[in-house]
């Protein structure tokens, strides 16, 4: 039968939430979701509790139960509908250079054409205090006031912070610690720990991406590998613009070492 989650990936996105959930996946004491973003207690709330059980494979034998759907954190209602459904869960957040974030997820974001504007011009827009829409590559990066979202309504124990520069680095040790926040076997190691996940692709036709949406999972998974192309990586961020954005997370995120209680990279 069915359970619903013990832990939650619930942010942020393009801070390596996906090759996370793939890690787990292959834990054996471990069920997830079928899908990896979920998105029920942001976008699908209303599809009701026996819909979000129904993304889950059969759990009796499994330790643990998660999903990853990284939208969560930047919610607030999201995260009332959490502590409200699953308020034992286990959250875990992963973080990344702010401004190394915005700009990996503006890429991704123009590779999908869902934007033709400069990343200059959008940061500039945004930092201006324009709503640029959900995207909110600046607004994502201010982690402190996400963070005390998260503590107004979860225990400082039921939330594991990791940075996204340690997975990348010493996956097996970062492995290990949240298998065992997660409640699992902390000696297990994928195959593939430490292999790249969800990186910067370019798509040889957005329109061939979008319609293949539409195709049944087998057929979505041969029409992208089709449609992609090997990319060299985007471009280096502009200096001024990384500078602007590193003195606003500077400010956004002051504090935030204390209000965790541990020691995150020195982003700036």
């Amino acid at each position: 039968m069915a359970r619903l989650p013990t832990y939650v990936i619930a942010g942020a996105m393009r801070c390596g939430t996906t090759a996370l959930n793939s890690y787990l996946r292959e834990h054996p004491e471990i069920a997830v979701s079928s899908s990896k973003e979920v998105h029920f207690f942001d976008e699908k709330w209303d599809l009701g509790l026996d819909w979000y059980r129904g993304q889950f494979p059969d759990s009796d034998e499994a330790v643990a139960v998660g999903e990853a759907t990284p939208n969560y954190m930047y919610r607030p209602v999201a995260l009332d509908r959490l502590r409200e459904t699953l308020p034992e869960v286990k959250l875990v957040v992963m973080l990344r250079n702010p401004a190394d974030r915005a700009y990996s997820h503006y890429w991704h974001d123009r590779t999908r054409g869902r934007t033709e504007s400069e990343f200059g011009d959008i940061v500039a827009r945004e930092l201006a205090g324009e709503d640029i829409g959900p995207a909110a590559y600046v607004d994502r990066g201010r982690y402190r006031w996400q963070i005390e979202e998260i503590l107004k309504r979860f225990p400082r124990e039921s939330l594991h912070v990791q940075a996204f520069e340690d997975l990348k680095s010493d996956p097996v040790r970062v492995y290990g610690e949240i298998c065992a926040f997660v409640g699992v076997s902390a000696t297990f190691r994928p195959d593939r720990l430490g292999a790249p996940v969800n990186a910067y692709t370019e798509f040889r036709s957005v329109k061939v991406r979008d319609w293949a949406r539409r195709l049944p999972k087998r057929a979505q998974n041969l029409v992208a590998k089709l449609n992609q192309r090997k990319a060299a990586g985007y471009p280096p961020m502009d200096p001024t613009v990384r500078d602007k954005l590193n003195a606003e997370f500077a400010e956004a995120n002051k504090g935030l070492d204390d209000l965790l209680g541990q020691r995150l990279p020195n982003w700036s």
